[in-house]
C-alpha cells in the first residue's frame, strides 16, 4: 500500500544542533496530547495508550513506537504502530526529524509524518484526524523547543 504524507513542518531554533538533539526526545513525549500509560520497553521501543476523538467518538488506540534510522545529532525516525476499535483500525506511521546546523548557532528542524498500510475505509474517515493530530503535535514541538532553547 502507498504511504501518504499527512503533515510536514520546518522551523528554526536558536540553539546548537547538539542541544536540539538532547532536548527533542523529551519535548516530543511532552507534546503528545492524549498519551497515557507510557512504558519504555528498551532503548528504542515504547508502548502507550493514545486517547483521541475520531468522528466525535472518544477512542483509545494502542500505540507502539520504535526508533529507527538514528544518526545523532542529525536525524532519526520513529515507526508508530497504531491499533484500535477491537483491531478494526490499524495503521503504520513514520515520523522523521532532521536537525540541520545553520549559521550563528541556529538549527533547522524538519518534521515529516507519513502513514502507511491504512485501508480505504479507515483512510476515508481517519486521515483528516491524523493530519490535525500531526500538525498540532509539530506545532507543540516547535513551541516547546523554542522555549527551552
Amino acid at each position: 500500500m502507498p504511504s501518504f504524507l499527512i503533515s510536514e513542518r520546518i522551523f528554526e531554533v536558536k540553539a546548537s544542533q547538539e542541544r536540539v538533539w538532547r532536548l527533542i526526545g523529551k519535548v516530543i513525549f511532552s507534546s503528545l496530547p492524549g498519551m497515557e500509560n507510557m512504558e519504555i520497553l528498551d532503548e528504542n521501543t515504547f508502548r502507550a495508550l493514545l486517547r483521541t476523538q475520531i468522528l466525535g467518538f472518544h477512542v483509545t488506540l494502542k500505540l507502539k513506537g520504535e526508533m529507527v534510522e538514528m544518526e545523532p545529532p542529525n536525524s532519526f525516525s520513529v515507526k508508530l504502530f497504531l491499533e484500535g476499535l477491537g483491531g478494526l483500525f490499524k495503521a503504520n506511521q513514520k515520523v522523521t526529524f532532521i536537525m540541520t546546523l545553520m549559521e550563528k548557532g541556529k538549527t533547522s528542524v524538519s518534521c515529516k509524518a507519513t502513514v502507511e498500510n491504512l485501508a480505504f475505509l479507515p483512510r476515508l474517515f481517519l486521515l483528516g484526524q491524523a493530519r490535525r493530530f500531526a500538525r498540532s503535535t509539530f506545532e507543540a514541538i516547535e513551541k516547546r523547543l523554542k522555549e527551552l532553547a
